[in-house]
């Protein structure tokens, strides 16, 4: 299977586009992309010198995760509330072999609860929701008291054609991956694997 890039339809009002890859990009590295898109998210607006260190903190941080595979990234970042978490898009070209979208999905691992698996309407052929939580070991330095955390994971996978689709959003907040499923939701559905032409780097 090829991992694929394309052009990607998106609200500017929830979402940002973060690079994955930069050789064809106008910024050298994430470094560089978080200054400036601080700088855009922060311009004309009042006390914009509270914000805009920790907004290029966050967005260096979501640019430095690993991109490997990834065909879009998209950091949650409403008009209406505070930018949290993101989400990875993959596309791979695949055999059109009959298999259905829920067999795509990965293995989810332990879970605290069974985890939910709903079918998604939209462009795909076949295409399904998966909502799961699972158990984290408390970080090293938590006092003796502390408690197993948890990992709120959304995933999508859609299947059109000889394409699949796969996007995926966690938080260590169940409340606030919550807070962005319905974006994600929306972006899923606006996504057309068959237009797949364009080459890394210029997904917009």
């Amino acid at each position: 299977m090829t991992t694929t890039a394309f052009p990607i339809s998106f609200d500017p009002d929830r979402w940002i586009r973060v690079p994955v890859a930069f050789a064809d990009e106008q910024w050298a590295d994430g470094a560089e992309w978080a200054e400036w898109i601080a700088d855009e998210v922060t311009q004309g607006r009042e006390s914009a010198e509270d914000f805009r260190d920790p907004i290029r903190d966050q967005a260096a941080a979501i640019a430095a995760f690993p991109t490997e595979h990834v065909s879009a990234r998209f950091w949650w970042f409403p008009v209406d509330g505070d930018p949290a978490g993101w989400v990875d898009v993959y596309v791979q070209q695949r055999e059109h072999d009959g298999t259905d979208a829920a067999s795509l999905l990965p293995d989810a691992g332990r879970t605290l609860i069974e985890p939910a698996l709903e079918p998604f309407t939209g462009p795909f052929d076949d295409a399904v929701r998966r909502l799961s939580l699972a158990p984290v070991a408390p970080a090293a330095d938590a006092g003796a008291e502390a408690g197993p955390g948890v990992l709120a994971k959304a995933e999508w996978v859609g299947i059109a054609g000889e394409w699949a689709v796969y996007l995926v959003s966690v938080d260590e907040d169940p409340r606030v991956l919550t807070r962005r499923l319905d974006d994600i939701d929306a972006l899923f559905a606006g996504i057309d694997p068959r237009s797949a032409t364009a080459p890394v780097g210029d997904i917009r």
